[in-house]
């Protein structure tokens, strides 16, 4: 018998839970690769609603970071 890979060993396991990722009345597209709204086809990004896709990058640089100065 083999033995397992040291990290095989030691992973914890969890129950697997049913989430949907969908967001609410949204379909994906997927000649688009992103998710619409069903009733209109909107992009769902765009809706005043909800909230756009956001990075780090728009945070406010506040210097602190700046070393040397």
């Amino acid at each position: 018998m083999t033995e397992l890979h040291p990290l095989l060993q030691r992973a914890s396991k969890y129950k697997r839970r049913d989430l949907s990722v969908a967001p609410a009345g949204c379909d994906y597209d997927d000649s688009k690769g992103l998710w619409v709204e069903s009733a209109t086809g909107q992009i769902a990004v765009d809706q005043p609603f909800r909230p756009g896709p956001t990075t780090k990058k728009a945070d406010i640089e506040t210097g602190e970071d700046q070393k040397g100065r």
